[in-house]
């Protein structure tokens, strides 16, 4: 009995530094992805972030050559970076003290829910505590929005015209918001229709265009399946190839397709908002509307002497 207790207890330890093993494999592996996302995520900020001063620099100028452009932005694109991050920051700061204890009053309420029957003591209560909840979330993300959308607007063109601090282009934001709150509201509210219309065209021209490639794409496919699918193994294999084939070249065409369509729908907001601020901002107004040079003028002929008798 003795021996057998040795046993089944090596037995027991080594399954459980099997198991143990497997925990820190799956761990370990888990920290590699949660690394490689961030790394992705981090690169795709930033090659987002010096995009929009590309962007903003094509549409104002008019020009299409994108190097130069991208070469220009390098070192203003991290203050710009660092100006969204403390957006986000500052955002969590100020709106921690609302959520959190909207959320610990909700999750209390779920916690008094009945182990048995799951029931509540007042429903009507942890309705409402769901609505407060949802609606406290809602009202974070709209203000997070319409505030990021100001200084995505209003403050990237003083960084990308004059170089100028980061305070200096939140002082700008403000000092437009407050001097007119009422086209500001409007430009707010014209650019999520406008926005939401673009969206909806931006999506069916996609649709359609799946449509059109699928046919020649569709009856390509069909092809291969009525030529290939009495020959045996191999006829199966090339038929899947060239399935795939005509997968890749579908994907293709559809990611080339959004590419356009959506580089016409940015492009056009790029170009609402300079319109915007045209007026506003008179360095932005000189690209968009340049003053044309005085018209010359000719001297007047030099009199002439009055006829004599």
């Amino acid at each position: 009995m003795g021996g057998c207790n040795s046993s089944f207890g090596n037995a027991g330890n080594h399954a459980a530094g099997k198991s143990g093993a497997i925990v820190a494999a799956i761990l370990a592996f888990a920290v590699l992805i949660g690394i490689a996302a961030l790394l992705i995520g981090l690169a795709f900020f930033y090659l987002s972030s010096r995009l929009q001063f590309v962007l903003f620099d094509v549409v104002l100028r008019s020009d299409t050559t994108i190097a130069p452009i991208w070469r220009r932005f390098g070192r203003v694109t991290w203050r710009w970076m660092g100006l969204k991050l403390l957006f986000i920051l500052a955002a969590i700061l100020c709106f921690a003290p609302f959520v959190i204890p909207m959320a610990i009053h909700f999750f209390h309420r779920v916690s008094t829910m009945s182990p048995t029957d799951g029931q509540v003591a007042d429903p009507a209560s942890f309705l409402l505590s769901i609505l407060g909840f949802i609606f406290a979330i809602f009202i974070f993300v709209i203000v997070v929005a319409i505030c990021f959308a100001l200084l995505r607007d209003f403050g990237l063109p003083s960084l990308a015209l004059e170089d100028t601090t980061i305070g200096v282009a939140v002082q700008r934001v403000v000092r437009l918001v407050r001097n007119e709150p009422g086209p500001v509201a409007l430009y707010l509210l014209m650019s999520l229709l406008l926005r939401m219309a673009g969206a909806f065209i931006s999506y069916f021209a996609l649709f359609i265009a799946a449509l059109i490639a699928l046919i020649p794409l569709g009856g390509g496919g069909l092809a291969l399946w009525f030529g290939l699918r009495h020959d045996g193994a191999a006829g199966h294999v090339m038929m899947i190839a060239g399935w795939v084939v005509l997968g890749l070249i579908f994907v293709v065409l559809l990611f080339i397709a959004g590419i356009m369509v959506f580089g016409y729908m940015f492009t056009f907001f790029q170009a609402y908002t300079l319109y915007f601020l045209g007026g506003r901002y008179p360095m932005i107004g000189a690209y968009l509307e340049p003053q044309m040079p005085a018209p010359y003028v000719y001297p007047p002929p030099p009199p002439q002497p009055e006829p004599g008798f």
